[in-house]
């Protein structure tokens, strides 16, 4: 069960140095096509912590045209992870109830954003087996979450309604809508690469509807297959039911989610349905050095007509790609079918 105390540093004996507590944040303006990705990466034990920005609008795929990206790294870790202000120019607040605040001003000015989220739910806890059916009975393993030792200590996700204002490149946007995020904690070392392998998506409706699922995945003859599904929940009117059973198909350009089509069961036994199709997407290199996110604002319509955009987010360690995509892993593959060393 998560409590308010989950939102700060957890102790730990202080020893590990690859201990590492994360904040993932997710914001867009829909109608223009933009998506940003706030992150936080703190590693207390070594006393220090990344802070990375990421904003692009429609599709961009490559690097050099996304339309902001302010990544700094070795800054001094704070000593609360529920108030802080970086010198990145970042700030966070939690308040009592778990509600994030959330401001940024780039040193260049080209970006700021202030913006409140709002929980529409109980954080959930992807290590109780009460709210995750597919938690394995002998309890989580590194492999068994797609992304190595990154969620398989402690994670909790939260959907958020998030409002305020976006300021970029001289443009200001208002900000105004549904979006998941989350916070991990526990050992994480910067290798395991050729492991890592997981979508993690939201689909939401405003405040009354969200689902989360996390996904593995695989390329096969550069083609991306999606499955199985590791966790997820559905949240309606505030209450939470975890995911017993998920599939998602899903069409890419260059590794980015241009669509899909999910369909799952909850624990209670009702079936859900959805297609998504991308306004915007890009490749993020710099939330951590081994890895890349492919990410992807997606527009989604339900059955009753309402509209709603949330992302989904391909990560991939960059061994695995290597492996499966590289001149050297692709030969290798050819050589040697079924294994890979």
């Amino acid at each position: 069960m998560i409590t308010r105390a989950d939102f700060d540093f957890h102790t730990n004996d202080g020893t590990d140095r690859t201990w590492t507590e994360t904040i993932g944040g997710v914001f867009s303006v829909p109608e223009a096509g933009i998506l940003a990705n706030v992150y936080v990466l703190a590693r207390p034990n070594l006393g220090v912590v990344t802070s990375c920005v990421n904003v692009h609008q429609g599709l961009c795929t490559t690097p050099y045209e996304i339309d902001f990206h302010d990544p700094q790294v070795h800054l001094p870790c704070p000593s609360s992870f529920s108030s802080f202000t970086l010198d990145s120019g970042m700030g966070v607040e939690v308040d009592s109830s778990g509600g994030y605040r959330m401001t940024y001003r780039s040193a260049d000015g080209n970006c700021s954003f202030d913006l409140d989220y709002s929980p529409i739910m109980a954080p959930w806890d992807m290590h109780d087996p009460a709210t995750n059916p597919l938690l394995p009975a002998d309890g989580l393993k590194d492999a068994d979450t797609g992304l190595g030792a990154g969620w398989a200590h402690g994670h909790f996700d939260l959907i958020n309604e998030i409002t305020g204002t976006l300021r970029l490149r001289g443009r200001e946007y208002e900000v105004r809508c549904t979006e998941g995020m989350d916070h991990s904690w526990g050992p994480r070392p910067e290798t395991g690469g050729q492991d890592v392998a997981v979508t993690w998506l939201h689909v939401t409706f405003g405040r009354r509807f969200g689902m989360h699922l996390a996904a593995a995945l695989e390329i096969e003859d550069g083609e991306v297959r999606y499955g199985p599904v590791r966790f997820g929940y559905v949240v309606e009117d505030g209450e939470v039911t975890g995911i017993e059973s998920a599939e998602i198909i899903g069409e890419t350009d260059h590794l980015i989610p241009v669509r899909n089509h999910i369909t799952a069961r909850d624990a209670r036994g009702r079936e859900w349905e959805f297609g998504g199709a991308s306004v915007g997407g890009a490749p993020w290199y710099s939330w951590n050095p081994f890895t890349c996110s492919f990410s992807s604002l997606m527009r989604y319509e339900s059955g009753t007509g309402e509209v709603g955009h949330s992302m989904m987010t391909d990560v991939y360690g960059l061994e695995f790609l290597a492996d499966r995509m590289s001149r050297h892993g692709i030969s290798r593959r050819t050589a040697h079918p079924g294994g890979t060393r």
